[in-house]
Formats: C-alpha cells, sequence, structure tokens
C-alpha cells in the first residue's frame, strides 16, 4: 500500500496542508510515545539527540514516527565525552554549555516541537541584522499569561483549538523547556498528561461529544 510521507514542520510551513488542532495534538501524542519507547522500553535507555520538527515524518493518516537516529546514543558512561551535536534552537542549554546529556535533553527538544505546534513559528527566528531569537525567549511570557496566550497561537488552528486543552498544553511545554533540567518532567509524565487532551479516536483517551438531534433543532 502506497503511503504518502510528509515532513512535519511547524504549521506545514511551505505547505497547502493545514494541519488542525487536533491532529496537532496527536502527531504531539505520537512523539511522546517514541520518546518514552526510547527512554523507557529500551535497556540501556536510547537518546535521541536530535529530535527536531524535521525529523518527524507524518503519513498519510498523519501518523508520526521519529527519525534520523543518526545521532542517537545509548544512555550510559560511554556517551561521556561526546563531540557537541544538535541542532540549533533545540538543542537543551546542559548539554550546550555543559556536555551534560540525559533524557532531559530529549525533553526539551521536545518542548520546543509543541511550541512549534502551538505557535507555527520556527524554533530561531531572525529579528534584525546577525540577530536571532529562540521560540522558547519569544513565547514565554505568553505561554505564563492566559490572556495574552490565545493572541499568538497559529492563526491556523484558532477555529479548531480547545482554549482549556490550549492552556493545559502551554503548560505542558513551559516545563519541558525549563533551563535546569531537575525541573523537566519524564516523558512519561508527558505522555500521561497529553493522553487525556486527544481524541479516542485519534490514540487518546478524550471522549468526543455528539450533539443530539435534539440539540441541533434546538
Amino acid at each position: 500500500m502506497f503511503i504518502c510521507i510528509y515532513i512535519f514542520s511547524g504549521s506545514s510551513r511551505g505547505s497547502s496542508i493545514t494541519i488542525t488542532w487536533p491532529m496537532r495534538m496527536k502527531i504531539a501524542l505520537d512523539i511522546a510515545r517514541g520518546l518514552e519507547y526510547l527512554h523507557e522500553r529500551c535497556r540501556p535507555a536510547i537518546i535521541h539527540r536530535d529530535l527536531k520538527s524535521s525529523n518527524i515524518l507524518l503519513d498519510c493518516n498523519f501518523n508520526a514516527k521519529i527519525s534520523d537516529f543518526g545521532l542517537a546514543v545509548v544512555n550510559g558512561p560511554k556517551k561521556k565525552n561526546l563531540k557537541l551535536s544538535g541542532t540549533v534552537g533545540y538543542v537543551a542549554p546542559e548539554y550546550l554549555l555543559d556536555g551534560q546529556l540525559t533524557e532531559k535533553s530529549d525533553v526539551y527538544a521536545f518542548g520546543v516541537v509543541l511550541l512549534e505546534l502551538l505557535l507555527g513559528k520556527k524554533p530561531v527566528e531572525k529579528i534584525g541584522p546577525g540577530e536571532c531569537e529562540s521560540i522558547i525567549t519569544w513565547a514565554m511570557p505568553y505561554l505564563t499569561d492566559r490572556t495574552k496566550l490565545p493572541n499568538v497561537i497559529d492563526p491556523a488552528i484558532k477555529d479548531t483549538m480547545d482554549l482549556k486543552h490550549l492552556y493545559q498544553v502551554a503548560a505542558v511545554a513551559v516545563l519541558c523547556v525549563q533551563p535546569e533540567p531537575s525541573y523537566r518532567p519524564l516523558i512519561t509524565d508527558v505522555l500521561h498528561s497529553l493522553i487525556p487532551l486527544v481524541t479516542m479516536e485519534l490514540g487518546g483517551t478524550l471522549k468526543t461529544i455528539r450533539r443530539s438531534a435534539s440539540m441541533d433543532h434546538s
């Protein structure tokens, strides 16, 4: 069977495809499940080390798969003294500054991808000659202010988003991109936070509320 493969990139930049809020939540859940497998089910655990939106493959049903394990390492003593690798905008600060690499480094990168899903922005944007700003620096004041957050999300999902769920996902993203790795959640905790926000039809536990005929004709 032929499978259409797309490279996910924020709000499908450069593509005519519009990815709705429910589908973006499904994508986030699929990525979290993939990381949970690497971190918790593989023995020893595997650190991807280069998680980013362009390494997420989508099939024609928007099932997301993590790809490109060229920089992946097994968590253990041998991971010390590794050459600094990764992609600007996704690399956790403790790895960038001190070479400290753990599963929490992947959680940080996941948080950046989650922000891309919410905001439709690149992880790093040029704001002037020789000057760039990360999506985290730009977004943090909005992510922590419920009155401002709805105004900065990707316009493509405004008509399909659930406001309550938006606040919950934003809170997860904020935790994932904390500068201090010990403050970031385990990917298992992230997974458990996202499952209730995705409909059962898309792999979560959220029940779809169907309007009755009497409501439709009221």
